[in-house]
């Protein structure tokens, strides 16, 4: 009896799906989805940051071009 649930709760805690083949390498498998998950966030804080960088140069560039129009005369 002891058998069946020392077999029932080793197949619950190995199946994780997409995770299940870094839980085979356990602590190694930790670590790796951990530097995973922040290199994601980094990576998505770059993009945003690239983003609102370029909305602010496409702004000075509206500005810019708009200061630059000839003005015309009365």
């Amino acid at each position: 009896m002891t058998n069946i649930l020392l077999t029932a709760d080793s197949t619950a805690v190995t199946n994780f799906g997409v995770f299940e083949q870094l839980t085979n390498y356990g602590a190694l498998g930790l670590v790796v989805l951990a530097l995973g998950a922040v290199a994601w966030f980094m990576f998505k804080k770059i993009v945003a940051e690239k983003d609102r960088l370029q909305a602010k140069v496409d702004e000075l560039e509206k500005e810019l071009r708009e200061q630059a129009k000839p003005k015309s005369k009365k």
